[in-house]
């Protein structure tokens, strides 16, 4: 009686078993078919036109970045080498560049004054 009930049970489970894999072999192919329609195609490439497009916009921003980093590290050497002026804000000026960037302009200012002087010594004269 025993042997009856596990033998009645497998076969029960079997038919089950192949049922379920059988439905799901035909599901399978049914979406296998779905995805082989030129409207799926379609939709298959643009999603993989834009992700290439996506891409190398990504990598045209890491480029730019990366260049602007570059550029960024190299003008202090091509400044200090050519000795063109900062354009920086004055509260960013080291204490070394303020010292002689006021002298400098002071003398100059003294300069002037001495030639307008000079020229209207020489108008009056």
């Amino acid at each position: 009686m025993k042997s009856k009930l596990v033998f009645t049970a497998g076969v029960a489970l079997g038919v089950a078993a192949t049922r379920r894999t059988r439905r799901a072999k035909v599901a399978a192919r049914e979406a296998l078919k779905a995805k082989l329609t030129p409207s799926a195609i379609a939709a298959d490439l643009a999603d993989a036109i834009a992700e290439v497009g996506n891409a190398i916009g990504s990598l045209a921003a890491d480029i730019k970045q990366g260049a602007a980093n570059r550029r960024a590290s190299y003008r202090p050497v091509v400044d200090s080498a050519t000795g063109s002026l900062l354009m920086i804000a004055p509260e960013q000026m080291p204490s070394a560049v303020d010292a002689r960037v006021g002298s400098s302009a002071d003398s100059d200012a003294d300069a002037r004054d001495a030639a307008a002087t000079e020229r209207q010594g020489r108008r009056s004269a």
